[in-house]
Order: structure tokens, then C-alpha cells, then sequence
């Protein structure tokens, strides 16, 4: 065996152990962050795609039948559940509590049309003409707000370790990687992916609440 093909096996094996090196590495960093909320390939909001668009025309088919059940054990992640967003009626204030499940739904849904676009409430105090949602179908976009982060930071600022730094990671995560998903008159919702698969992560009250 000549030097050159010595030198040849010896290279080849140096690179095959990197490769396979690098696989068993990148393999740790995805396990470990499973062990969180997401997977190495998910660190950015993933485009629209028919998968989405699938699921939540499977969510809306559950909220018109009011299958409450499945909704919760298919979109609800057993883990991490959601949040709830709301306003407080004695202050005023944004508030947000988080939860196992939803406990109720409504079978108001007038459209199976999902349009790629946000919607907006107008609260309209003077002129009823112009108060609700400006238009009409189902609305998915990239229109989330840091809400738990925000009540989050400041509440960890008047009491420290009020929540701890993987809460609130999960928090700008969801804020982050989130699609709104707007049912006129019925529910607004964030719906994240979380390790492969689509789940309902909040419930945005806000959005249609036009108290001050």
C-alpha cells in the first residue's frame, strides 16, 4: 500500500468520524431543546402551508360541531396548555392566566374561508354602524402581540422570580413563532408549532374587548 493511499484511508476516516460527530452533537441540541418547547428546526415562524391551513380548517370544523373533547386532545399540548389573555373589568388592566384546556366553545362559525390577512375589531363608541369586525370569513396572520412577555418582565421587575426564565422563553416563543387566527364573533386565537405538530396556545380576549 502506497503512502498516498495511506494517507487517503486516514483522511477518510477523520472525516466520516466528524460528520458523524457533528450528527451526534446536533442530535443532543435538538433532544435538549425538545425537553423545552421546540425542536432546532423550528426557530423561526414557519411559512403558511396546507399542513396549517388543514389544521385549522380542522379546528374550525370542531368549533362548529362544539366538539369540545377532541380539540382538547388533539390541538391542546398536554405540557404546556394555553394561555388566556383578558382585560379585568375593576382596572381595566391586560391580564392573562394560563390553563390545561378550553372549557367552552361556541358553534358560531359563518365561514370555512381562511384568507391570509388581519382583521380588525372597531369599537366605534359614537356610531354602531361601524362597530364589529371589518370584514367577514376566517383570518390567519403574523399579528401577535408580546402580551405575557410584557405582564411577565414588569411583574418580575416589582417581584423578582415571579416567573422563571423558562416561562418566560415559552412566553416569547408563542409571541414569536405564533400565526392569529381570527373567527369573527367567536374566538381569536394564537396557534403555534410546537415540536412538529400544530396546537392552540392562547386565547386572545382583547383583541374584541371595547371596555375603558
Amino acid at each position: 500500500m502506497t503512502f498516498k493511499s495511506i494517507l487517503l484511508i486516514i483522511l477518510l476516516s477523520l472525516f466520516i468520524t466528524s460528520c458523524a460527530t457533528k450528527e451526534t452533537i446536533e442530535e443532543d441540541v435538538i433532544q435538549s431543546e425538545e425537553k423545552t418547547f421546540f425542536s432546532k428546526k423550528e426557530l423561526g415562524r414557519e411559512a403558511v402551508n396546507e399542513v396549517l391551513i388543514s389544521d385549522i380548517n380542522y379546528i374550525l370544523f370542531l368549533l362548529k360541531n362544539e366538539d369540545l373533547d377532541t380539540l382538547n386532545s388533539r390541538f391542546i399540548n398536554k405540557k404546556y396548555g394555553l394561555y388566556e389573555v383578558f382585560k379585568n373589568s375593576e382596572d381595566n388592566r391586560i391580564y392573562f392566566k394560563s390553563k390545561l384546556q378550553i372549557d367552552e366553545i361556541s358553534a358560531n362559525v359563518d365561514s370555512f374561508d381562511i384568507k391570509q390577512e388581519e382583521a380588525i375589531f372597531n369599537c366605534s363608541p359614537y356610531d354602531d354602524t361601524y362597530y364589529g369586525w371589518d370584514k367577514e370569513g376566517i383570518f390567519i396572520s403574523d399579528n401577535t402581540k408580546p402580551y405575557l412577555s410584557d405582564i411577565m418582565k414588569k411583574t418580575n421587575l416589582l417581584s423578582a422570580n415571579s416567573f422563571s426564565v423558562d416561562e418566560l422563553k415559552l412566553a416569547e416563543y408563542i409571541e414569536k413563532h405564533s400565526y392569529e387566527v381570527v373567527v369573527p364573533y367567536n374566538i381569536v386565537f394564537y396557534i403555534t408549532k410546537i415540536n412538529k405538530q400544530w396546537y392552540i396556545t392562547l386565547i386572545d380576549k382583547v383583541k374584541d374587548d371595547c371596555s375603558e
